[in-house]
């Protein structure tokens, strides 16, 4: 890893557990045992830092916003694949979600939080338009809700957490049975997701 990429890993891990508006360069340098104007060489300012940290989170949702158009025809066959790259997305960038979730409220005005807000935005939005019924958008909101905040709040807390791999098959299973007739939820079908 480069200098810019430690001080990014750094920086996301710090910011998740003790808030953006709690941290300060001094001590993201301090964590990667450099100086504060080597931090301030490779990013200009904190907000500078946030938007590097997020930037691989919320490119990754965008991808999977892209995708959602493309599986208009058949959403049953559509929705495991779907679910399952979203519940990896989301465990692959716990930290970015920890640190939306808990942070955004405060953070509303800076940039990288704002694009965030918009790609929530455009899940929902996409969502709405996509849903075969209310009862199935309610369903699926309340799971992809659900998960971002489990995985956000999992960094916050300090009780002990399922292994990774046991919580990615729980997430993914609870969200297809949210999200799919009872009948596309069997064993079969739901080992097909990890095949």
């Amino acid at each position: 890893m480069t200098t810019r990429d430690t001080l990014v890993q750094a920086a996301l891990e710090r910011f998740a557990r003790y808030g953006y508006l709690g941290s300060s360069i001094q001590q993201i340098a301090a964590d990667v045992g450099t100086s504060k104007s080597s931090v301030l060489y490779h990013f200009d300012s904190k907000e500078a830092l946030l938007e590097a940290a997020m930037a691989p989170a919320l490119d990754a949702l965008t991808q999977i916003i892209d995708s959602l158009p493309g599986l208009r025809d058949d959403k049953v066959a559509a929705a495991p694949a779907l679910v399952t790259g979203f519940v990896d997305t989301l465990l692959q960038h716990s930290a970015a979600v920890a640190i939306f979730i808990s942070q955004r409220g405060a953070l509303q005005d800076v940039p990288v939080i704002q694009r965030g807000n918009e790609l929530v935005d455009a899940i929902a939005g996409t969502l709405i338009a996509e849903a075969p019924s209310t009862r199935a958008l309610t369903r699926l909101s309340i799971g992809l809700a659900g998960v971002a905040f489990i995985l956000g709040e999992a960094l916050q807390d300090t009780r002990d957490h399922p292994d990774p791999a046991e919580m990615r098959e729980v997430l993914i299973e609870t969200l297809l049975e949210l999200c799919l007739p009872a009948a596309a939820c069997t064993p079969a079908a739901l080992q097909e997701v990890d095949a």
